[in-house]
């Protein structure tokens, strides 16, 4: 049985289509996610000491901090995947349920402990180019390292 080719070339057309949204879904998805994470270390390290993983490892453990810019530095350090994140991520792993009023999202580090580890699959992060440069140690407020 052979297909008529006008079907065949709408059928490829189709696959053409939906193979385009798919890429620019995955660029559009990826380009958040590289904001995202510049946004979170940009302002983790306004604020800390460090490289962009230090400020956020310092913003994770600050418990001045507000709640919800500490998980979003969890979620950042999952996507940046450095190890040097590893002990203050297990630090706050409870497994209990999650309290996202008064701790961490208990999903969000499990989720970042898995990334940092390799043991879950992540696409490719074309996003990484986005990183701005680190400013290290340069001037900033009232928290800091200790």
């Amino acid at each position: 049985m052979q297909i008529p080719g006008k079907v065949l070339k709408i059928s490829l057309r189709i696959l053409v289509i939906a193979a385009g949204i798919v890429i620019i879904a995955y660029f559009g998805c990826s380009l958040l996610i590289g904001l995202g994470v510049n946004s979170a270390s940009e302002r983790a390290m306004a604020q800390f000491d460090g490289d962009r993983i230090e400020a956020l490892i310092a913003l994770v453990d600050c418990q001045t901090c507000n709640l919800h810019d500490r998980t979003t530095a969890v979620w950042a350090l999952g996507q940046l995947k450095d190890k040097r994140a590893l002990p203050i991520l297990y630090k706050y792993r409870t497994g209990k349920p999650c309290d996202h009023l008064h701790q961490f999202c208990q999903y969000e580090i499990s989720k970042a402990i898995r990334w940092t580890e390799g043991n879950s699959y992540m696409l490719p992060q074309i996003w990484r180019v986005m990183l701005r440069v680190d400013h290290g140690s340069a001037a900033k407020s009232s928290h800091h390292v200790v």
